[in-house]
C-alpha cells in the first residue's frame, strides 16, 4: 500500500514548483532539517509534505509496526470494532502501520480510524479506505476523543511545544482522557529528546494515567524504560525515487499509557 504511495509522492517532488519566495535553490530534505533545528516547523507546503513522507514515511511506519509487535498489540483489539483516534495524523503512519500489523497477526476486531490534523498537504500521502477518515482541526482548539479505544499522538507533541502551543492541547487532551472509559489505550509517539516536549509530555498525562510503560528505540532512556530493538524498515522501498528514504528507525519513544 505505501509503495505506491512512495512513488506518487516522488512524483510530486519532480513535478511540483517550488513555494520559496527567494531565489535559492529547492530543497526540502534542507528544509525539513531546518525545521527541526532551527526555526518552527511548517506543514502547509505539498512539496515539502510529500518529500517528508518519502523521506521519514517508511522509518515512522516501521516504528509503529514494531511497537505492535513488541507490546502483542492484539491484546488490547478484543472488541469487535477498535475505533482509533489520531491526533497529529499527518500521512498516518500509525494507519499503515496497524493495518500490516493485522495481515500478520489475525485479530478479528475491524478498525476504524479517523486522523487528525491542522494540514490537508498530507492527502497525497494518506490511505484512501472505507475504515479511515481525516478531519481538518487546529489540535489548540477543542476535539472530542470520544468512543476511542485507542488514541495516538503522532509526533505531533513536538511541534505544538517548540511552537509554545502544547498548554492548551494537554488541557484538553486532560478533560478528554477523564472521559475515556476503562481499558482505552493512550499511545505518545515522538521524538526521544527533552527539548521536544517528551518529559513534559509525561509529567501532565501520567499524573491522570498511572498506569503505563515507557519504550525507546534509541537515545536517551531510563532505568524502567522498555527497549524495542528491532529498528529495520519493514517496508519495500523502490528505486530511483526523488529523495532517499531513511534506512532505520531513528531516535524515537513510545510511551503506552493505560486508563
Amino acid at each position: 500500500m505505501f509503495t505506491d504511495v512512495l512513488i506518487n509522492c516522488s512524483h510530486q517532488i519532480d513535478e511540483l514548483t517550488c513555494c520559496k519566495k527567494d531565489s535559492s535553490p529547492c530543497n526540502c530534505v534542507s528544509a525539513l532539517m531546518d525545521d527541526y533545528s532551527i526555526r518552527p516547523d511548517s506543514y502547509d507546503c505539498i512539496k515539502k509534505m510529500s518529500t517528508y513522507s518519502v523521506r521519514y514515511g517508511p522509518a515512522y511506519i516501521s516504528e509503529v509496526y514494531h511497537y505492535l509487535v513488541a507490546t502483542n498489540f492484539t491484546n488490547f483489539l478484543t472488541t469487535p470494532i477498535t475505533k482509533i483516534i489520531s491526533l497529529g495524523c499527518g500521512f498516518a503512519p500509525d494507519y499503515y502501520a496497524i493495518k500490516k500489523y493485522r495481515d500478520m497477526f489475525t485479530t478479528s476486531s475491524i478498525i476504524s480510524y479517523t486522523g487528525i490534523d491542522r494540514s490537508t498537504s498530507w492527502e497525497i500521502a494518506r490511505p484512501v479506505a472505507n475504515d479511515c477518515n481525516f478531519i481538518s482541526l487546529d489540535l489548540t482548539a477543542p476535539f472530542s476523543l470520544s468512543g476511542a479505544n485507542v488514541v495516538i499522538i503522532n509526533k505531533v507533541f513536538s511541534t505544538l511545544y517548540r511552537n509554545s502551543m502544547h498548554t492548551s492541547f494537554l488541557t484538553n487532551l486532560e478533560s478528554e482522557i477523564r472521559r475515556l472509559p476503562q481499558g482505552t489505550v493512550i499511545i505518545f509517539i515522538d521524538i526521544n529528546h527533552y527539548n521536544m516536549g517528551r518529559d513534559v509530555f509525561h509529567t501532565s498525562v501520567s499524573s491522570i494515567l498511572p498506569n503505563f510503560t515507557r519504550y525507546y528505540f534509541d537515545g536517551h532512556h531510563e532505568s524502567n524504560w522498555v527497549k524495542i530493538h528491532n529498528n529495520n524498515l519493514i517496508l519495500d522501498i523502490p528505486e530511483d525515487l526523488s529523495v532517499s528514504s531513511l534506512e532505520s528507525t531513528g531516535s524515537t519513544v513510545v510511551f503506552e499509557y493505560r486508563k
